[in-house]
């Protein structure tokens, strides 16, 4: 699971982003991943760009994506989101034994913002999951949020499908 978020978009942010480096999935203090058992992300700060690669593995089996985002800086307007990106999707990893698949035009529309003088990064996606019960628009809010000494990292999910959010905790690797 490697997420790369090459972008800040304000200088200040690419010169000591705090999300910036390699994280691993903290599976004690995080919400259920099955089908995988790691996940690992990669963070990087270039610009006004944000490039994500997650990397997602259980045994034999892995998953890798990668999106390029430009979010936006909340202080510079309130409610400011980034431009909206369509990503393409081979397959949708957060499946969790759902019997929910990638369905709609197999791509989701990403934009996001920097919270908190760039200590957070928030996602909006929308896309469409295909279900036995036919196919189903569905939002997920993400917030990505490091922590104040900056050793872990809390991933947040709200999915407008879920009553309860999905929580990932890391550990930054060394």
């Amino acid at each position: 699971m490697t997420l790369t978020l090459l972008a800040f978009p304000a200088p200040a942010f690419a010169a000591e982003s705090p999300l910036a480096g390699t994280w691993h999935f903290d599976a004690a203090a995080s919400t259920e991943l099955s089908p995988w058992r790691d996940y690992t992300f990669t963070l990087a700060v270039d610009g006004d760009r944000v490039t994500i690669a997650r990397q997602f593995a259980s045994g034999r089996r892995q998953f890798t994506d990668e999106m390029t985002i430009s979010p936006a800086v909340a202080s510079a307007k309130e409610g400011t989101t980034g431009k909206t990106v369509t990503v393409p999707v081979t397959l949708w990893p957060d499946n969790r034994h759902l019997g929910a698949y990638i369905g709609g035009d197999r791509t989701k529309r990403v934009r996001g913002e920097w919270l908190d003088g760039g200590r957070i990064l928030r996602l909006s996606t929308d896309l469409v999951l295909s279900t036995q019960q036919g196919e189903r628009a569905v939002n997920i809010l993400s917030d990505y949020k490091v922590s104040a000494n900056g050793s872990r990292l809390t991933l947040t999910e709200l999915r407008s499908t879920r009553n309860r959010p999905v929580v990932h905790t890391f550990t930054r690797a060394k």
